[in-house]
């Protein structure tokens, strides 16, 4: 018994050892940018733009907007000090780059890695 013990342990060891991490490919995310608020009004253009600057210069929650209704919560090293990294994107369209992640929940995010304005 106790060598079928030591013989289990060894696998699992060496299972742990030998397994590959994994990681999930980077994808891209086009859409407008905007905090969460802003994202539900149905101000467009300029307005929304400043409504947008507005509130993520507060610290609000960052999204992606597509254009088939999707949106993607934008987390990472972007939104820190109240989502500086982000505030020349605000109200544009962009590609974000990252890892994509779905919550129990339904909802998506993005680890965002690069943040472009959309060609």
């Amino acid at each position: 018994m106790k060598k079928l013990m030591l013989g289990v342990m060894g696998v699992a060891a060496m299972a742990l050892v030998l397994a590959p991490v994994v990681h999930a490919k980077p994808v891209i995310v086009k859409g407008e940018l905007i905090d969460t608020a802003c994202g539900k009004n149905t101000e467009t253009g300029a307005t929304l733009e400043s409504c947008a600057k507005r509130c993520a210069g507060r610290g609000e929650p960052v999204a992606v907007y597509t254009a088939d209704g999707g949106v993607y919560l934008v987390t990472g090293a972007y939104i820190a000090d109240k989502n500086a990294k982000l505030m020349d994107f605000m109200g544009k369209t962009v590609e974000v780059t990252g890892e994509v992640t779905k919550d129990k929940d339904g909802k998506m995010s993005i680890a965002a890695e690069k943040v472009t304005i959309a060609k």
